[in-house]
Parts: C-alpha cells; sequence; structure tokens
C-alpha cells in the first residue's frame, strides 16, 4: 500500500510541476552605455549558462523581446557581454515576476 501511495504521489508531483510550466516573456532593454553583444541564460539550479539568445546585438537604448518557453522555474542567472565593457553577471533574477514588463540591463 506504501508503494502505491508513493508512486501515485510522485506521479501527481510530475503532472503538477507538467501543468505549471508556461511560457515567460519580457522585453530586455540595453541602458549599460554600450552594444551588448551576447545574453546568455538559464535556471539558477542548472550552473549552465546556455546558448547566446541575441541573434546579432542590442545597441545602448535598444531593446530586445524574449521569451523562455515552456519553464517551471522562475529563477534564472544571466550574463550579458556588452563591447567595451567586462561580462556582467545577474543571479536569481525571478523572470515570473518580469513576465510581461521592461527588463533594464544597466
Amino acid at each position: 500500500m506504501r508503494k502505491t501511495l508513493f508512486a501515485a504521489a510522485a506521479a501527481l508531483a510530475l503532472c503538477s510541476s507538467v501543468a505549471s510550466a508556461r511560457d515567460i516573456g519580457f522585453s530586455v532593454v540595453n541602458k549599460t552605455g554600450g552594444t551588448m553583444k551576447a545574453l546568455y541564460g538559464g535556471p539558477s539550479s542548472s550552473g549552465e549558462w546556455g546558448s547566446n539568445i541575441l541573434q546579432g546585438t542590442i545597441p545602448n537604448g535598444g531593446t530586445l523581446e524574449v521569451t523562455i518557453s515552456g519553464t517551471s522555474t522562475c529563477k534564472y542567472d544571466f550574463r550579458y557581454e556588452v563591447a567595451g565593457h567586462e561580462p556582467l553577471e545577474e543571479y536569481g533574477v525571478d523572470i515570473c515576476a518580469i513576465d510581461g514588463q521592461e527588463f533594464v540591463i544597466e
């Protein structure tokens, strides 16, 4: 009986995490004073930056619409590479809180 209850609880937990997966979208605004040439991001729990989100560059003052598809994780880490600057890193960004908002990088 215990094994059955455990299996049912595990299946329910898996289904609820899949059901809570959603797309998160926000606008990245470059206010660094330079041209952003790369933007990497990934779940804080992974320790990996992932691939470059940019397809090109974002000039100072420019905006990029970003969508993170099918995520059930809210905490993300980001790395920004800006021409003429040391790479910037930001940890534990709550992307769920900025869904539909602007995310300004200064």
